[in-house]
């Protein structure tokens, strides 16, 4: 079975419309291919895991926190995905410069210097720390915002005087903010990389690892600070000296100071080698290599602990323009951690660097090779917010994967609450759809643009599940003109500002009802990603809109639209499904429509 895709298109009345349309966009008038699946109510006893409502987090150097404070890009964006989540955003303040870090309490470096990016008068790439960094970022995030500290492990220096003393630092400023601390980044390389014996193993690292956890718990304030241990840099299927959760564990790392284990993945290498977008697009590969995952999530399990992937993205050594920074990068997202989260692995920390075309904004302008770039919002930034929006609920919930509806170019999930009732449906297609709308974006580099030649293929898909007949029913959909595109991209027309990420245009919900035999049915683009959920559910949590902006409903050819806003009445944006050449703003259609 091929799950294939297209958007939901009602022909609209008058020529107008269609005069002014035609010449940018392909209509599809064909009957779409087919797929029928069937969601069963889970047995009592099935595995279905629970989703955390910080499935998707963040991972950032602690150089950088500062740097994205320098434009409200990043603020915005989490605020959009706190207001859905109902808690704060989980961020990972470390990577390589974890182990380059030092801090004193005398160091007078300036909080505008530290969001200017300067460290101190040092070896390039040494962090030096003192007060003012925290000023340089303290509540410019979304409330509720929550940090992990990776710790210096490198520096053995008057008996690791850099983490220990950095440590206090982060305790007295952080203070509650703070969830976790790491010790050491990606340590399984100390040894290759010279910083250790050759023959450096998780038994040698475990009284270093101890005696740091010691000295930090002693200078806490209530002496029950927690751990994230591992952070390993070698995927689980590239294991050297014990150098994973199965081995840490056996070596001596498990205690009740250890809540959390995690290692980092990166599916392809920017570092070395050629990268491409094709794997992106493929379910099985990345179901392949997280499966290599599951030992490592029952490791943790066996002693009461939860397992994560502590630092990942697309493409290491900050990405790869023309991949990290696509459409496709933003399904991928949606599938990594929904097929994650049905192995057990709790969350996943993606990283981001100011520049790096993985990240989700550049929060700066910056210059790279004589060419000038500015700030900005990347695709990834939606596929997150696409999975908030799966997250939005006000209880627990948890997910499987929907059987017969996974395979090379496409997966779907199906998420449950605790009663066992079925309460959303997530179907990713992932076959490749390439545009050259959308193919720049003036925060990355320019890549090769190129278009795919035949018409974007479609699927009607039917599902039988066990909804009743008549219930409302939102559709949503994570869209963009393809998947190679960098920019255009929405969440069913909701958009944040290029230039400070507050919401420019608010998500507006397809309504569709549940057949009399229970069946759903809709269609679905290649590249592209739906959501379906009860309406009830939308209407009884809080969403991101913009200030000031009125709800309202509308109907175009029996199809009901509503606009979510921060009050209830007005006019509508209309959201059309329509194959892409270009993205049709809403306003537009809406003003054209006046006129037909």
């Amino acid at each position: 079975m091929r799950i294939s895709s297209q958007y939901q298109f009602q022909t609209l009345p008058g020529s107008l419309l269609l005069l002014l349309l035609s010449s940018s966009l392909n209509v599809v008038t064909a009957v779409p291919p087919t797929v029928n699946i069937e969601i069963p109510v889970p047995a009592k006893d099935a595995l279905l895991r629970s989703l955390d409502r910080n499935l998707v987090s963040w991972s950032i150097q602690n150089r950088d926190l500062p740097m994205f404070a320098r434009s409200k890009l990043l603020e915005n964006l989490f605020k959009a995905l706190s207001t859905n989540i109902a808690i704060g955003q989980s961020v990972r303040l470390g990577g390589g410069e974890s182990d380059k870090t030092t801090y004193g309490s005398d160091i007078t470096i300036t909080a505008e210097k530290y969001r200017s990016g300067y460290y101190g008068a040092q070896a390039q790439g040494n962090v030096t720390l003192g007060p003012n960094y925290f000023a340089s970022f303290k509540e410019k995030y979304a409330p509720d915002t929550r940090y992990i500290w990776c710790l210096n492990l490198i520096n053995t220096t008057n008996d690791f005087e850099a983490a220990i003393s950095t440590a206090a630092g982060v305790l007295e400023y952080l203070g509650d903010e703070l969830d976790l601390f790491e010790i050491g980044n990606e340590a399984d390389f100390y040894g290759s990389k010279g910083f250790r014996d050759p023959g450096w193993d998780a038994s040698m690292m475990l009284p270093e690892w101890n005696y740091i956890a010691d000295e930090v718990q002693k200078i806490s304030p209530n002496k029950t600070i927690r751990f994230m241990a591992g952070g390993f840099a070698n995927p689980a299927y590239i294991v050297t000296r014990d150098f994973d959760i199965l081995g840490i564990i056996a070596a001596g790392y498990q205690s009740s100071r250890i809540p959390w284990y995690s290692m980092h993945l990166y599916p392809q290498s920017g570092c070395t080698g050629a990268v491409t977008i094709a794997p992106l697009l493929e379910h099985n590969t990345l179901s392949d290599i997280l499966s290599n995952y599951i030992p490592q999530v029952a490791a943790a399990e066996s002693v009461g602990a939860q397992f994560a992937i502590g630092e990942t993205n697309t493409v290491s050594c900050v990405g790869r323009p023309g991949i990290s920074d696509t459409f496709a990068a933003a399904l991928w997202l949606v599938d990594y951690v929904l097929f994650a989260a049905t192995i057990g692995i709790r969350r996943v920390y993606f990283h981001a660097t100011t520049t790096g075309s993985y990240s989700p904004v550049i929060p700066i302008n910056y210059s790279l090779d004589s060419k000038n770039y500015s700030t900005g919002v990347l695709p990834l930034s939606y596929g997150a917010y696409f999975i908030s929006e799966v997250l939005s609920f006000n209880d627990t919930l948890l997910v499987t994967q929907i059987e017969g509806g996974n395979g090379t170019d496409y997966s779907s999930y199906s998420i449950w609450d605790e009663t066992n009732k079925l309460r959303k449906i997530v179907f990713i297609n992932l076959q490749s759809y390439n545009s050259s709308t959308g193919g720049t974006n003036p925060a990355t580099p320019d890549t090769e643009v190129y278009s795919s030649s035949e018409p974007r293929p479609s699927t009607r898909v039917t599902v039988a599940t066990p909804w009743e007949p008549g219930q409302e029913l939102s559709l949503i959909r994570l869209q963009g003109p393809g998947s190679n595109s960098k920019s255009q991209v929405n969440v069913s027309s909701f958009t944040i500002s290029e230039k400070d990420g507050s919401v420019t245009d608010n998500l507006v919900d397809t309504i569709i009802k549940v057949k009399d035999n229970g069946d759903v049915e809709f269609d679905l683009l290649a590249s592209e990603a739906v959501l379906v959920q009860h309406y009830s559910d939308v209407i009884s949590n809080k969403h991101p809109t913009k200030t000031g902006s009125k709800a309202a409903n509308s109907t175009v050819n029996g199809i009901v639209m509503r606009t979510r806003g921060a009050s209830a009445s007005a006019s509508s944006a209309l959201v059309l499904g329509l194959d892409m050449k270009i993205m049709v703003s809403t306003v537009l259609i809406s003003a054209l429509l006046a006129f037909v």
